[in-house]
């Protein structure tokens, strides 16, 4: 067979035969430019363009799947009458290969090469393709212990169209007795569905669900749980449901898992997981409690190994770290309230209430915009509270607040019931929330645009509200500054430009119009007029704390 290896396929280096069959043969090979092993498998079928169709496709499907736990494709092409896949040479065994050897693999390595095996099915379901023949000999694991799956040559896509085989290596065209099959059945029966039995074409992912937990189901017990070969009577079985608890097996084999196995194994697909995600999560869940990196060293040790692996017993991680992180994340969320509670006055206005006094602030201001106009515009509001006691005035911790509108502006009655004036719709009331104070001298600063507002006070036992109204009629004198321009040239046009203000009901130039009626609070119209320009207009609020208006008209013939 040596004497008859080629040298060269193609442009891949043949290193040796993997294997050979009557309708071609699996090589490994050096590929050229990344000087790696590759496998490079052979088809060659002349007048069968259904099995050629199959092995194109299952090229097209691995040239999407760029994914860690998925073989990866490197090529495909045609020499003479033969077609040619090239693809990832995983250096190991395959899973079929290591159950032979090991007969069973326990609970933890079983569920950590199942793990990679889900999340190669994520990958693959997510794209649309149900791989249809999932068994260990399609699972492959590298001497670094790496999964991934392998041989999509029957997956059904949704973007491929369906192909229609009648006879293969994996092909079961008639069930003993009196049960006729409707369809195209693919795959390898032990691991089938049987909505795969009887017809391969119509199934989705919960087919691919369902081969998971018959390979689970061997790796965990060393046992299928149904029959190898399809008749009447083993289909009813597998109908039914009907199998050996793997516990009976093996008693270690935890409730959980047999659970979700049960539930994979459903004959009614509709009673199954829906997605391989929900299986994801149950696996991750077990197998957090465990160092997954102490399981992966084991399985790379059973690959490498020529005999049968003693799989040592792993043990739980240490709960101790678990309880002290818990216990830190507690604590962490108690002083997160704690602080919470400090900084809400909740503390001071109970537990702390006889030595610290609320102290709160109103505020009045004209409102932004006349008549509340929606282009109005709000400015930020700040009081800063500071010790009076100390020469040095430092600022109180913790006590700058920000004024938020309130309904009216709040009072204290002797009682100490709150009460609030009514609302003037030309002023806006705006308060702080309180600063709990002890017993002594302070003094507050309040910002607000371009006025700054001082003010002494003295806490002496009793909560203190301060009432500013100092802004409610505050009016600035307004300077109008204008420019004028061509809206297309750009050219400067301001030294033609008559610039007016409708005063009185009329447009008058601004010199016209009395200083004082230029003022802060009022809506201002301007006209800029300029020959041969078609005349532009500005209407806008001049807001009470606003005292310099920049006018630029863009002008159009």
């Amino acid at each position: 067979m040596a004497e008859n290896l080629p040298q060269m396929i193609g442009k891949y280096r043949i290193m040796g035969l993997v294997a050979k069959g009557g309708m071609g043969a699996v090589y490994k090979a050096v590929h050229p430019t990344l000087r790696r092993m590759v496998i490079l498998k052979k088809l060659t079928i002349k007048g069968n363009a259904t099995i050629r169709e199959r092995f194109k496709r299952e090229a097209q499907i691995l040239l999407d799947m760029q994914s860690p736990y998925i073989v990866h494709l490197f090529d495909y092409f045609v020499e003479g009458n033969s077609h040619y896949i090239v693809e990832e040479f995983v250096d190991g065994l395959s899973l079929a290969q290591v159950i032979e050897k090991q007969v069973s693999l326990g609970t933890e390595l079983s569920l950590l090469v199942f793990l990679d095996a889900c999340y190669a099915l994520k990958f693959a379901h997510a794209r649309g393709i149900v791989h249809r023949d999932i068994k260990p000999g399609n699972i492959l694991i590298s001497r670094r212990a790496e999964v991934k799956l392998a041989d999509f040559g029957i997956a059904a896509s949704d973007d491929i169209e369906e192909i229609a085989v009648t006879k293969s290596e994996r092909i079961v065209t008639k069930v003993a007795g009196d049960v006729t099959q409707t369809g195209v059945t693919l795959g390898t029966p032990a691991y089938m569905s049987p909505e795969q039995i009887m017809d391969s074409r119509s199934v989705d992912n919960r087919a691919d669900i369902y081969s998971m937990g018959v390979m689970l189901y061997e790796m965990l017990t060393g046992s299928k749980p149904f029959p190898s070969t399809i008749s009447a009577e083993n289909l009813e079985k597998i109908k039914k449901g009907k199998y050996i608890n793997p516990r009976k097996i093996d008693p270690s084999i935890p409730v959980v898992i047999c659970r979700m196995i049960h539930k994979m194994l459903k004959a009614n697909p509709e009673k199954r997981y829906k997605s391989i995600d929900s299986v994801i999560k149950i696996v991750k869940k077990y197998l957090r409690d465990y160092d997954t990196h102490a399981i992966r060293i084991s399985l790379a040790q059973i690959i490498l190994s020529k005999n049968q692996f003693v799989i040592p017993e792993f043990e739980k991680k240490s709960r101790l770290g678990v309880k002290i992180a818990s216990y830190a994340l507690s604590a962490v969320a108690l002083f997160c309230l704690g602080m919470y509670a400090w900084n809400a006055g909740i503390f001071h206005a109970s537990i702390l209430s006889p030595w610290y006094k609320p102290v709160t602030l109103n505020l009045v201001t004209p409102v932004a915009g006349v008549q509340n106009n929606i282009y109005g515009m709000d400015i930020p509001v700040k009081a800063y509270f500071f010790d009076e006691s100390d020469p040095d005035l430092p600022e109180v911790p913790g006590s700058q607040r920000d004024f938020k509108q309130s309904e009216g502006l709040i009072s204290r009655t002797k009682s100490g019931k709150t009460v609030s004036q009514s609302s003037n719709k030309n002023i806006k009331y705006l308060s702080i929330k309180p600063v709990y104070l002890k017993d002594g001298a302070y003094r507050v600063k309040i910002l607000i645009g371009s006025y700054v507002m001082w003010s002494s006070f003295q806490v002496n036992g009793e909560s203190v509200n301060m009432n500013f109204d100092n802004l409610q009629r505050v009016v600035r004198a307004v300077t109008v500054q204008t420019r004028a321009f061509d809206a297309k040239s750009g050219e400067i046009l301001t030294n033609k430009t008559k610039f007016t203000v409708l005063y009185n009901g009329a447009f008058v130039p601004f010199e016209k119009v009395p200083q004082k009626e230029l003022t802060s609070g009022k809506v201002m119209k301007i006209h800029a007029d300029c020959p041969d320009y078609k005349t532009k207009e500005f209407s806008m609020i001049i807001d009470w704390y606003q005292d310099t208006l920049f006018v630029n008209a863009g002008l159009e013939k």
